[in-house]
């Protein structure tokens, strides 16, 4: 009756017959991966809580106890909490390795605000709830209770799969640089899939295609600052570094970047174009014929989600100055975050923003630019994802999507190793984007699914 009971809820052929094998199994992996989530979501892997250090140790000791070796696990880390799980997967052979990736820190929950208590998974209408669930614990998780599984299975790959859990991605990113720079297995590596970015579209009933995430906006930020000799407030002069910098910022809220495109969005963009109202798409269309007005079109009223993927990005995020309510201010200035399209220059970009600035506002970084060129989606790697989709939704196409902000993955292409974004996840069937906000929440028929997914994906390898 259990079984009936979760099959019940998974409206997808395809996904239900490989569920039933799954929970006939002498292990019900759904359920095992179900607990693995909870668990982790107990452990508070906030900044302020000491990030991911604990839920690395718990990953470590899953592991563990499922009959991976100690040489097979490795915390390691920058930093005491910062540590990380690389954990291996045996292969026959002594080829390249295939990295899985997941993180395993999270941003921190206002408590008093969620309906749940945001590190207590809760069960309700369908969802998975809990901070995490969809960003990124629910991956981790995924990964975790997948290795289980095929070492459970007796599994050998070809060569090596290497998981790598991260304890900082949210923050500062330091785990992933970590292994990326004293891994050997990490640096040889072929390429990656991370369950941190792609999704899957349109709903649990009617899947419409499988995003793979190929390329994301390189991370930029630049700190404007304008001084001032001051005085009493009693006095006022001309000069005055409130106005001066706020004369900028406005020059910079009008500014915008032109529309470039390169093969990762122009493909999502031809294979979306219809699904948009048809003003908006009769727009983009034009986008994609090039035709010579197309690199201005204002875009950010009516659709800042599209206008993000097509342009470069430069937005205020903070503001800082004043020393006195009855003094002139000596000193102000503001965090300016840039999102930089993978294809620019991020350096170009730069100078555009000490232009806009004026001679009377100094610029300077705060944040360099670290490069992450797009990952080509060869024919193997989606041949690879194709198969995996095929057993687990129904027949829909792989498209390539560029992510609007930054994940661990940008590290790993810095350094030559391509990425894709397959988290295997449906997107909210309310449109919701609830990751990092109140009552972050993952379909429990999505999470089933993902854990399938992830099972046939490494299987292949």
């Amino acid at each position: 009756m259990k079984q009936l009971m979760i099959i019940k809820h998974i409206t997808n052929f395809a996904i239900a017959m490989a569920l039933s094998q799954t929970l006939s199994a002498e292990t019900n992996y759904f359920e095992a991966g179900k607990e693995t989530l909870a668990d982790l979501i107990e452990i508070e892997s906030t900044e302020s809580a000491g990030l991911a250090t604990k839920a690395s140790e718990y990953a470590s000791e899953k592991l563990r106890s499922a009959g991976f070796g100690e040489d097979d696990l490795q915390i390691a880390g920058p930093t005491a909490t910062t540590l990380g799980l690389a954990a291996t997967l045996r292969g026959a052979g002594s080829g390249p390795p295939v990295i899985v990736m997941a993180h395993l820190d999270v941003v921190p929950a206002v408590t008093e605000s969620w309906d749940t208590d945001p590190y207590q998974m809760v069960e309700k209408d369908g969802f998975l709830y809990g901070r995490g669930t969809s960003d990124n614990k629910g991956g981790a998780a995924a990964l975790i209770t997948t290795f289980i599984r095929l070492k459970t299975e007796g599994f050998v790959p070809d060569n090596d799969i290497i998981m790598l859990l991260t304890g900082d991605e949210e923050t500062e990113m330091d785990s992933i640089e970590y292994f990326k720079d004293n891994l050997v297995q990490v640096k040889r590596a072929a390429f990656a899939f991370n369950t941190d970015a792609g999704y899957v579209s349109g709903t649990m009933d009617a899947p419409r295609s499988f995003q793979v995430q190929t390329a994301e906006k390189v991370y930029l930020t630049l700190k404007l600052e304008a001084t001032n000799p001051g005085g009493h407030s009693s006095v006022p002069r001309r000069e005055n570094a409130i106005y001066d910098l706020m004369h900028a910022l406005e020059r910079l809220e009008k500014h915008q970047f032109p529309i470039s495109l390169n093969q990762t969005s122009r493909r999502n963009l031809e294979f979306t174009a219809s699904e948009y109202p048809e003003n908006l798409s009769q727009t983009i269309n034009k986008i994609l014929a090039g035709t010579s007005d197309a690199g201005n079109v204002d875009l950010i009223d009516q659709d800042p989600g599209l206008n993000a993927q097509l342009r470069t990005t430069c937005v205020a995020t903070q503001l800082f100055g004043g020393h006195a309510e009855n003094a002139l201010p000596v000193n102000v200035s503001a965090t300016v975050n840039c999102r930089v399209l993978p294809h620019e220059d991020p350096d170009q970009i730069l100078a555009t923003i000490e232009n806009i600035a004026g001679d009377k506002v100094a610029v300077s970084v705060t944040y360099p630019a670290i490069k992450s060129p797009p990952s080509m989606l060869t024919n193997r790697v989606e041949k690879l994802i194709k198969t995996a989709v095929d057993t687990t939704f129904q027949d829909i196409p792989v498209v390539p999507i560029m992510a609007t902000g930054a994940t661990d993955a940008i590290y790993l292409r810095s350094a030559g190793i391509p990425v894709y974004g397959t988290s295997g996840i449906m997107e909210d069937p309310e449109g919701d984007k609830r990751a990092h906000g109140l009552n972050e929440r993952v379909g429990i028929d999505a999470f089933t699914a993902s854990l399938e997914f992830w099972y046939q994906l490494m299987k292949q390898l």
